[in-house]
């Protein structure tokens, strides 16, 4: 799924079970439908959650430099040597 008039942000190759210490490269994309901004972030929650603050850990998702207004971004973040809970869930993209 490129694009959705439903999804602001589009997550690819988003695994069913992670490595413990090794790291976790989450790519994604933003859509034409949403605007990035510098307090968006890109969290781990274990399956389950039910509010933003159950994430087990975040990364604050890099501003794209050059941003057009209504364009398409492509971002990824690494969490590095990262040892979630299990289980977890898909990532999640929160403003």
């Amino acid at each position: 799924m490129e694009t959705s008039n439903f999804a602001h942000v589009i997550f690819q190759n988003v695994g069913k079970s992670f490595l413990p210490q090794v790291p976790l490269e989450c790519r994604y994309t933003l859509t034409p439908y949403i605007t990035p901004h510098p307090k968006d972030w890109v969290g781990i929650f274990k399956v389950g959650w039910s509010t933003a603050r159950d994430y087990y850990t975040f990364l604050w998702s890099p501003m794209p430099e050059n941003y057009e207004p209504g364009s398409t971004v492509h971002r990824t973040v690494v969490f590095q040597e990262c040892t979630p809970p299990s289980p977890i869930s898909s990532w999640d993209r929160l403003q």
